[in-house]
């Protein structure tokens, strides 16, 4: 007769809600051929924050547990979106056998194929509690051949890091490279492209007018194309350097967040502004393309600049479009609004995280009533720092 074994995840809303959601119902199979197939495999999901910002990761396994023993699961696998890294490298998660309990970080996985790498994940780690493994089961290892997958005892005063088991990429370089694209991916950039509708039309507006004069037709045709990417880069960056600047989203140093781990926030920032910009830059590349190709005639586009009588070349209206578009969106964002500056605040991830944070303090504020007896020094606290053995990583 088989037994019944429920694990629960514990996903944070947003990216990991929506990936679990995805391969939730696959896992039972992925448990019966790679665990035990005389087990009745059952999955729970519970959806929560679990911790408001990366400094207190390490307290997610003793909440995982709290919540496995409260719902009477057998296992309890929380996933995160927040990055943890333990001495400068990057955790992909942290399994407590004992308590039958782990936390992931989704962000470490990066962002190829990353669907089948959580789903192998929460399978080998299921299988090393499980089977209770001394080495890492080929699932979890298989993902990370060229940036390796160590294991290392984490270093703290927390009584259950003495029976945890922390996974870190040993390749510190492909390690923040997962963590960042990650990160960026947890961002979900895309989702803020309707947010930037007035810089679109401002920029339009004014691609459009400078489209009228024979002036940008001529440069088009005599720029280089270094010169054609400089533009570019200069616009991009231009326009990201601006909603950083205005929208306050360069995260200041601060009591509540380490150093370490602004400068992933901050990085993650610029990234996923970039592909926002990108993206947009895109837009009004397509729609100056309709707009040039309707108000400049081939017969004037000759007859006004160099080419003289020859008659402009695919290439020639491409490079203008090009040239357009840079100077649309450099010309035309600056000083715009976006439609939602809350939007735009919300997919950074310092905000995020702060939002989490406060959410988080006013549902313990609930639950202690009317204790304010917190300590002073509490304010200047900047979280633990997680470490580990670095010897342990060679081996």
């Amino acid at each position: 007769m088989s037994k019944d074994i429920t694990i629960g995840l514990i996903p944070s809303p947003d990216m990991p809600q929506k990936m679990v959601s995805k391969i939730i119902d696959h896992l039972g199979s992925e448990m019966a051929h790679h665990v035990d197939d005389e087990v009745n495999w059952r999955f729970s999901q519970y959806v929560a924050s679990i911790i408001g910002t990366a400094e207190h990761v390490d307290k997610a396994i003793d909440i995982a547990i709290d919540i496995r023993k409260s719902e009477d699961w057998d296992f309890a696998i929380c996933i995160t979106d927040l990055p943890s890294i333990s001495s400068t490298k990057t955790v992909i998660c942290d399994i407590n056998k004992a308590s039958q309990t782990a936390m992931l970080s989704l962000p470490a996985l990066g962002v190829m194929n990353l669907k089948n790498k959580l789903r192998d994940l929460i399978t080998g780690i299921v299988s090393y509690i499980y089977h209770d493994q001394d080495e890492l089961p080929h699932l979890i290892k298989k993902h990370h051949k060229l940036s390796r997958v160590t294991e290392v005892q984490p270093k703290g005063d927390d009584e259950n890091e003495d029976e945890t088991t922390r996974l870190i990429v040993k390749s510190t370089i492909l390690g923040w490279l997962h963590l960042i694209t990650g990160m960026t991916l947890a961002n979900e950039p895309w989702t803020a492209i309707f947010d930037f509708k007035k810089i679109i039309s401002v920029s339009f507006a004014t691609g459009t007018y400078i489209s009228i004069f024979s002036t940008p037709w001529d440069l088009s045709l005599h720029y280089d194309y270094w010169r054609f990417i400089l533009l570019t880069l200069l616009s991009i960056f231009g326009m990201v350097g601006w909603l950083i600047y205005a929208y306050h989203l360069w995260e200041p140093p601060n009591p509540r967040t380490q150093r370490l781990y602004r400068y992933v926030y901050n990085f993650t920032t610029l990234t996923t502004l970039t592909i926002i910009t990108f993206l947009n830059y895109l837009a009004l590349f397509v729609l100056l393309t309709f707009s040039i190709l309707l108000f400049v005639p081939a017969s004037l586009f000759a007859g006004w600049t160099s080419l003289e009588l020859n008659n402009p070349t695919a290439g020639d209206y491409f490079h203008l479009i090009w040239f357009v578009t840079s100077l649309g969106i450099l010309a035309g964002a600056m000083g715009s609004a976006v439609e939602s500056a809350d939007k735009i605040k919300r997919v950074t991830y310092s905000y995020r995280q702060y939002f989490r944070y406060e959410t988080l303090e006013q549902q313990e504020e609930k639950e202690e009533d009317s204790q304010h007896e917190a300590e002073d020094d509490d304010e200047n606290y900047e979280g633990n720092k997680q470490s580990h053995d670095k010897e342990e990583e060679d081996e």
